[in-house]
């Protein structure tokens, strides 16, 4: 299927003595695109003057290569052995003048310096003079790097060009308007899952804080059981929870009184974004303030049999991902959310959520740090939720009849007697 996507022109330069190495640049090239460009909506085209370049007439000939090749490239890889190449009239040689016009026009420059041996005899002296007064030199936005194997300029340019393509996608980004500065490139917001709507960076929430009163009258749950299930052989399986009124009280308290968080984020980047990371930092003046992740288990309805096999958590959670570290360091909680990619100009909700609650009003700050493979530092936003708890007070039994539940046990009285 066809997509759209920003194409960065690599410039691949070097004398003759390193062909294999130029054929292993344009591999590598090829194997980035083969990986991430429909993910991250981007192409890197290596250029080489023998395959974007025609010759004219009663011209220079690196003249035409600098006007049709070297002038619309974006990046620069430059490998050297032993060689620095043929003079053009105007440089040392085609590779230096590349490298220069480069250089002057800011764009980056990637050199490598082959260290592989090779026969003395073979060796021409002016050439390697040449290419050691060249390496002493300094160039603008230069990269330098020396392999000693073609296995090893293969990794160190497949991890650099990754470096490269951070810095040239936050110069596209400032070029085309995206980022007035860099905390545009990728929106944070508070979301609204169950209206499907953003809730802006500053929000107020409410919630209840249940005080039960006459806890200890709550009696033991007794769970009838026929004579006939008494023989199963799942009977095992069918225990009684006789805690099951007060964990059905403390069920109540938490659905009242924690509130769901989620975020919402927004790739404003014309460039698609990879390896998104969170890294949140939660301070309140509620000291008795309490945020645990919303797994399928972290509030839920209690069993009349308990829990038997002693799960507490989903199979189903940790595949998918769904589960929230977050921990308590001293008043300061400190969480993370992980996004995989975001493709340009598209936003995401992370299946993650947070559970919020405490006994009274508060602020409660997010200081938040976001990562990403488009921004060449991490930018910093700041989100806050103002909460506010109503306290109630309700007897434990009469809440207990209020939702049906103390019915049950009236009945089952009724049946062990």
């Amino acid at each position: 299927m066809a997509y759209e996507a920003k194409v960065f022109r690599i410039l691949i330069a070097s004398p003759s003595d390193v062909e294999e190495e130029r054929e292993i640049a344009v591999k590598t090239i090829q194997e980035w695109n083969d990986l991430n460009s429909h993910e991250r909506q981007i192409v890197l085209l290596p250029l080489r003057w023998e395959t974007h370049s025609a010759p004219e007439y009663g011209k220079r000939p690196q003249e035409v290569i600098n006007r049709q090749v070297v002038d619309h490239s974006d990046l620069l890889i430059g490998v050297f052995w032993t060689r620095i190449g043929s003079p053009t009239g105007v440089a040392d040689s085609g590779t230096l003048e590349e490298i220069e016009r480069i250089a002057n026009q800011g764009k980056p420059v990637m050199l490598y310096f082959s260290q592989v041996k090779k026969d003395p005899n073979s060796l021409d002296l002016d050439q390697l003079k040449k290419l050691r007064d060249f390496k002493e030199k300094t160039f603008p936005k230069a990269l330098v790097e020396n392999y000693n194997s073609q296995i090893e300029f293969r990794d160190k340019l497949a991890k650099q060009i990754e470096i490269q393509l951070r810095n040239l996608i936050a110069t596209l980004n400032s070029n085309n308007g995206d980022q007035n500065n860099s905390t545009s490139n990728i929106s944070l917001e508070f979301f609204d899952k169950k209206n499907e709507k953003t809730l802006g960076q500053s929000i107020k929430l409410k919630s209840k804080f249940i005080e039960l009163k006459n806890l200890d009258k709550v009696p033991d749950f007794k769970l009838a059981i026929k004579e006939d299930n008494k023989k199963s052989k799942g009977y095992l399986f069918d225990r009684q929870n006789t805690d099951y009124y007060r964990e059905y009280l403390e069920y109540l308290v938490n659905s009242s009184m924690y509130v769901p968080i989620n975020f919402w984020l927004k790739n404003n980047s014309i460039i698609g974004a990879r390896d998104i990371f969170l890294d949140i930092i939660i301070t309140s003046d509620i000291k008795e303030l309490n945020i645990k992740s919303n797994t399928r288990f972290s509030i839920k309805k209690p069993s009349k049999t308990g829990d038997p096999m002693g799960i507490g958590f989903s199979l189903g959670d940790l595949i998918e991902g769904e589960s929230l570290q977050i921990k308590d360091n001293d008043g300061r909680w400190i969480s993370s959310v992980e996004i995989r990619a975001l493709q340009p100009k598209r936003e995401v909700v992370p299946k993650q959520t947070m559970l919020i609650g405490a006994e009274i009003s508060g602020k409660i700050n997010f200081q938040v740090k976001i990562y990403a493979d488009i921004l060449p530092e991490p930018i910093s936003q700041d989100l806050q939720i103002e909460l506010e708890v109503e306290n109630i007070e309700a007897d434990a039994l009469e809440t207990l009849e209020e939702n049906e539940i103390l019915e049950v046990v009236n009945k089952s009285d009724e049946v062990n007697d």
